[in-house]
Formats: structure tokens, sequence, C-alpha cells
């Protein structure tokens, strides 16, 4: 049984996503690594960077800014909502009253109260705030490259592990803007749908039958991490009869990031002590986290993270208060936590945002609805200056008022901790059906680093 949210995660647009394990355009292993590996040499990272990973926390549906990081506990009632709001360990700072945890890390994180933009439909909003790019049509599928994917390209990968992994909600509806667009195989990112019950008496399986080759149909069945053995044999006997080198350099280490001891470590969450699986939380988002942070330790450039569930145009207060404010209070605090306390939070830039916010009035249904005119955003880690509040909105959270930002913005400040020149340009095959598309694209069409996050 997943967990009790799984279920739920559709959204307004009724867009649901089967489950599946996409591990790329390679037959059997994944992601195109061969044609990566090939390519990785021609990384453009600054060895001066200071961040070199990053975790990004998508939370699918729009999460209501005035619920959250941003109360406004004078407004009228048909504003404010029913919560109370807490003080954080920032002088003067509130969040709401269920993010307690969240309050004391506040020391670690910059809040970016004045993010703007103006998509409203789910798809198109889900495709600009995980590319960087408005998108030019309906999306049916992945326009411009998804930042995880650029950022491979940029850096290249550096150990036997999968350079971008993305762990999903199995319902939410993001799942299509995550991929390589034209930038093609080889970053393409590894997507695991994350099985854990709602309870999580019993941990995931133990992956070491990869490493030690005990089984592997078995594991493939209770895992579904990687396809069977067989499979990658008779892969390999196909393209020997075809004349290609079997032996192959890059074919070879493609197959030592899905079967090697280190990739089956970095997956393998029973490695860790019960007490650090509980402060995470029993939930798929607060196990995602934690996987996060072992992957990111293992020297995986980039992880998303999709949680559904935050298209609250019905229910509102009850969902932010039973379920969706607590799971990401106890996840995300124990991820900064954690970060910290094992001295990846320097190197590691995190970073919370969704589609939009959420409308300031509260509807007939008592829910709020799609707002992009203001959300909030978190940026922790990453050589930025946490223990900040930046831009300020009005007195219902529904315009900013000081220091207008977008999230260009933000991804320029990515880039540029990751040591990546986001001007940079890439070819587009004249094969991608682009409207009207210029010969070249660069990385972000707009954007300049948040200079308060890191001057």
């Amino acid at each position: 049984m997943l967990i009790p949210f799984a279920s739920q995660h559709s959204c307004c647009d009724q867009i649901r996503r089967r489950s599946f394990l996409k591990i790329g355009a390679l037959p059997g292993i994944g992601m195109g690594l061969p044609d990566f590996l090939r390519h990785q040499a021609s990384g453009n990272i600054s060895s001066n960077a200071p961040a070199k990973s990053a975790i990004l926390l998508h939370m699918g549906g729009g999460a209501s800014q005035i619920d959250s990081f941003d109360p406004k506990p004078l407004a009228p009632a048909e504003f404010r909502g029913p919560f109370n709001t807490i003080s954080t360990d920032l002088p003067g700072i509130q969040v709401t009253e269920y993010l307690p945890q969240m309050s004391q890390q506040l020391k670690n994180m910059a809040l970016i109260r004045s993010v703007q933009h103006v998509q409203s439909e789910h798809q198109q909003a889900a495709h600009y705030m995980l590319t960087g790019w408005m998108p030019s049509r309906v999306v049916f599928k992945n326009e411009h490259p998804s930042l995880g994917s650029v950022v491979v390209e940029e850096i290249g990968d550096q150990r036997d592990l999968p350079p971008y992994v993305v762990i999903r909600d199995p319902a939410t509806f993001v799942n299509r803007h995550h991929g390589a667009a034209f930038l093609k195989t080889r970053c393409e990112p590894l997507q695991l749908k994350v099985p854990f019950k709602a309870t999580d008496i019993a941990p995931p399986p133990n992956m070491a039958t990869m490493a030690s080759g005990l089984d592997l149909a078995r594991v493939e069945k209770r895992r579904k991490l990687v396809t069977t053995y067989e499979q990658i044999l008779r892969k390999r006997e196909t393209w020997a009869k075809q004349g290609m080198d079997q032996q192959d350099h890059y074919f070879d280490k493609a197959f030592n990031i899905v079967t090697s001891s280190q990739a089956v470590s970095a997956f393998d969450l029973n490695r860790e002590p019960d007490r650090v699986r509980d402060r995470y939380g029993r939930t798929l988002l607060g196990q995602a986290c934690l996987m996060a942070r072992r992957l990111v330790d293992a020297g995986v450039l980039f992880v998303t993270i999709s949680r559904g569930g935050w298209d609250t145009h019905k229910n509102n207060f009850s969902l932010l208060k039973n379920e969706l404010l607590p799971d990401l209070d106890q996840a995300m605090s124990a991820l900064l936590e954690d970060l910290d306390q094992r001295g990846l939070l320097d190197s590691t830039l995190v970073i919370w945002s969704g589609e939009f916010g959420r409308t300031p009035n509260v509807n007939k249904d008592i829910g709020r609805d799609h707002w992009p005119s203001v959300m909030t955003m978190g940026l922790a880690g990453g050589g930025i200056h946490g223990g900040q509040v930046i831009g300020q909105t009005d007195q219902r959270s529904a315009f900013p008022t000081d220091r207008l930002l977008t999230p260009e913005d933000i991804w320029a400040t990515l880039y540029h901790q990751l040591g990546i020149d986001w001007s940079r340009r890439y070819e587009v095959p004249r094969s991608f059906e682009f409207n009207s598309v210029p010969a070249t694209v660069p990385i972000l069409p707009y954007g300049t680093p948040i200079r308060e996050l890191f001057s």
C-alpha cells in the first residue's frame, strides 16, 4: 500500500501519470549513460564554485504562501484563515504554527517572499519552474531542458552514480518536465517512484543483491530500480552481433553505475538507523529527503524531490494542518539539520519551491486557488547566506511590495552557485519541434543572481 497522500495527488486539471520507473534511453539500464560519459569532458564548471550539488524540493500543485512562510496575522479573517503564527530563530520573522521545526531552521535558510510570474495553469507553470523557461505552447512534452539536465550537461558526472535523480510522488503530475529535452539522453534523470508504505514498518528491500549478482529478477520485482541482469547481457550480445565493441569503456562504466556497490549503498535506506529514518518521518517526502542526503553524500549532482498534493482548491486548511505542513516541517528541517551536522550543507544548495502561490482570499470550498502573482521560495546551503528574508508582500500576501523577483532570478542564483555560466547557448537540433525556435538558445532567457544571497 502506498502512503495515503499518493492516491490523492491529481490536480484540478485532472492529469495523472502512470507510475513507472524511467531510467532512460539505453535499453535495459538507463539514462543514455554511455553517450553521457563520452560528453562529460566538455563540462563547464568553475573549480571555485561553492556548491557541488543541489536538492530541489518541488511542491506539486502550488503551496499557499500565506499559510506557510508568509503569514499575515493582521489581515481580515477571510484572508488570513484560522492558523496562528509562531516566532522563528530570526528576530521579528514569523511562520505558521504548523512549521515549528522549520521555524528553528531559518538561520540556515533564506526566504524569498516576493517571487512573481504569470503562469497560472499547472502544466505550463510546472514546466516554467522546473526548466526556467516559459513554455511556447500547450505543454505535451518537455520543451526545454530541466534544471538538473543542464547541471549534468555543464558539470558532468564524477563518480559511478547517476548524476541526476528524480524521486517522485507516484501520482504527481509534473514528471514530464524533469527531462533533458534537446540535450538528449545523456542528461536524462534516473526517475524513481519510491514505494514507501504508510507506516514503513518493513523498510525497502535490501539492494545488496544487485552488487552480488543474486536473484536480480526479485530485486526488479520488489525494488523496480533496474532491469534484470539478463536483459543487460542480452543487449550486450546484440551490440556484439552488430559489430559494436562489447568492451566499450562507456558501456562498462554505465553498467557499473547501476550495479556497483557504491550505487547500491547510496540507494539503500536500510543502512540508516531507525532513529534517523524516524527523524525524517516515515512518509514519502521524509524518506525521499533522507535518500537525497545519501545521494549527494555519495556524489550525485542534482536530486529533485516531487511531492504532490498542494493544489488545495478544497479543504485547504484541513489538508495543510493534518498532512502537508507537518510532513514538510519534519522532512525539510531534518534534511537541513542533517546536512549541516554532516558538513554537507555548505556544498549542497537546497531549494524549496512549487508552481505558484495561492489566492489571498478563501473560496467557497474553504480552499485557495492558483495565484502566480506572488509565491514564497526558500534557499539554504550551497554557499548562500541564510538567516534572512528577501522581499515583502502587501498586507494580504497578494502582491510583492519590495524586491520583486522572478523564478529566473532563483535559477540564475542556482547556476551561479554551481559555477555554471547561465548565458551559455545551446544549439537546438532541427528535429526538435519548437515553434519558431532560434538556432541556439541560452541556458536561461533572463535572470540575475540575487546579490543578497552571496555578496
